[in-house]
């Protein structure tokens, strides 16, 4: 299993107190930096003299201020957050103690294939337990709402199953509903999971049967979120594109139209084209299933997926086709 105390660079410990709410009480008079403010700042970095996260350390406010071309409050805010060392490493090796282990864009060890999908859009910090080797087996991605018919139900089990048979790793959010029936089939199968959580990190890992399966190395869950941080909507939406970003392929079992994550999410998957997606296109599916259809989702039936041996071959063919021939795939 990966050591969470040594998957951390330099460079990541200083991104993590620029980017990560770790270690910033409730009152608290500076925020990490978002998304889009490490960003910019990443550039202006590496356009200096400085070149790499870790020698912000110890730099005065005047100083990052002419040498990044900042302002002086904003070059004051870096400074705050690069103040806390001594007790963000005291939070990461309490994390460490419960097997969590943080990783940036500057490691190493971070999902190659989320860094390379993403892009610019990828996570600064990720925060996670089990073995990061699971992500790079091959992955599909599998979705949908929590309230499930049976229809839907037995269709995520069998592509859970599937996927264990073929050595691919299932990648969902660990909700009630599809990701975990997708997920516990594919684990009751002999196979590997990956949970990308909007929920609480080191709450899911006391979990008994959550801490057997990574210490198995047959699970591994992700957040960009801090670990002790509950569920939010928010949350859920922004973990979405971590989720198609894990994956090869994506799979929606069942969505609900213009409305709730999986139809957001699986819209902002097809715009950004993250990965081939796949929509059930059986007869009674929900209204959003179909509509997905028409924004250049792939249809795929329970025939289908029954007929299927290998899923990856046949999903692979499927969307090489229709980005040679789109006229031969109902649109």
């Amino acid at each position: 299993m990966n050591d969470a105390r040594e998957l951390l660079s330099e460079d990541g410990m200083a991104i993590v107190m620029l980017c990560s709410q770790l270690a910033l009480g409730d009152e608290r008079d500076v925020t990490a930096l978002s998304l889009k403010e490490w960003n910019a700042l990443a550039q202006k970095i590496g356009a200096s003299n400085l070149k790499r996260p870790s020698a912000l350390l110890g730099v005065g406010a005047q100083e990052l201020a002419r040498e990044l071309g900042l302002v002086p409050s904003d070059a004051e805010r870096i400074v705050l957050l690069l103040t806390r060392g001594g007790t963000m490493a005291l939070e990461l090796e309490n994390l460490a103690d419960t097997s969590i282990w943080c990783v940036t864009r500057a490691d190493g060890a971070y999902p190659p294939r989320i860094r390379k999908t993403l892009k610019h859009r990828a996570p600064p910090v990720l925060f996670g337990a089990g073995e990061l080797t699971i992500l790079d087996q091959p992955t599909i991605a599998v979705v949908g709402s929590r309230n499930l018919e049976a229809s839907g139900e037995a269709f995520a089990r069998q592509l859970g199953a599937m996927c264990a048979r073929a050595s691919v790793t299932v990648v969902s959010g660990g909700a009630r509903g599809t990701d975990r029936i997708s997920m516990q089939a594919g684990l009751d199968s002999g196979g590997h999971a990956a949970g990308v959580l909007a929920d609480s990190l080191s709450k899911s890992i006391r979990q008994p049967d959550v801490r057997e399966l990574v210490a198995d190395g047959r699970l591994v869950m992700l957040t960009p979120y801090r670990p002790y941080n509950g569920f939010s909507v928010g949350a859920a939406m922004g973990r979405n594109k971590i989720i198609y970003g894990a994956a090869d392929y994506a799979v929606i079992v069942s969505s609900d139209y213009q409305k709730g994550g999986t139809w957001s999410g699986a819209v902002e998957a097809l715009q950004a084209d993250w990965c081939p997606v796949f929509v059930r296109s059986d007869a009674n599916v929900a209204t959003g299933n179909k509509q997905l259809i028409k924004k250049g989702a792939l249809p795929i039936s329970d025939v289908e997926l029954g007929g299927t041996e290998d899923i990856v071959e046949w999903m692979g063919t499927r969307a090489g086709l229709r980005m040679k021939q789109p006229e031969l795939l109902p649109a």
